[in-house]
């Protein structure tokens, strides 16, 4: 049986596998990405603050919760998120975990 393809084309695994969630998911937060990813929280808010401070992702605070997204004003937006989805095809149990989402992050103190 061959091994899955590990596409490390933007950096890390990870990386890769973050923006990648984030195109399919559009507007997330960290938690979020963590759980559709099966990784620690702290390994996807590190990779989010590089990715924002590079200019390629946007953030903002809502409520609580840091809301990410791919940066339309990114100066090559259009070609990345082409280019996520078209790697998102490689990987069926990450679109089948991304079409799983929560609309809103859980309130502090209320998660189960």
């Amino acid at each position: 049986m061959a091994q899955p393809r590990q596409i490390k084309l933007l950096g890390t695994r990870r990386r890769t596998e973050v923006l990648i969630a984030i195109a399919l998911l559009g507007e997330t937060f960290p938690a979020e990405l963590a759980r559709v990813l099966k990784a620690p929280l702290y390994s996807v808010q590190t990779i989010v603050a590089a990715l924002d401070r590079e200019g390629v992702i946007a953030s903002r605070i809502s409520g609580r919760a840091r809301v990410v997204s791919l940066d339309p004003r990114y100066f090559a937006y259009g070609e990345l998120k082409k280019l996520l989805l078209r790697l998102a095809e490689a990987e069926p149990a990450l679109r089948v975990a991304a079409s799983g989402r929560r609309s809103r992050p859980h309130r502090a103190g209320t998660r189960l």
